[in-house]
């Protein structure tokens, strides 16, 4: 996570395009990669949004666990 990215909250009620997305800390090949794996995105014209409960279904179901 980058340092821009913390303290941001992801609300389950919101969405977040994806130059938001990018803002947490997730790159091109992190976001590529998370769509392939199953991370839903809409589209509205020509803008793409991600749903804040489809990113924190991912992030539950992919990330990492980290203890220490």
């Amino acid at each position: 996570m980058s340092a821009d990215s913390q303290g941001v909250e992801i609300r389950s009620d919101a969405a977040y395009d994806l130059a938001t997305v990018k803002k947490l800390g997730l790159g091109e090949a992190a976001l590529r990669t998370a769509r392939r794996k199953g991370l839903i995105v809409r589209r509205i014209g020509r803008r793409s949004f991600v749903m804040g409960r489809d990113l924190l279904e991912y992030l539950d179901k992919h990330a990492a666990v980290v203890t220490g």
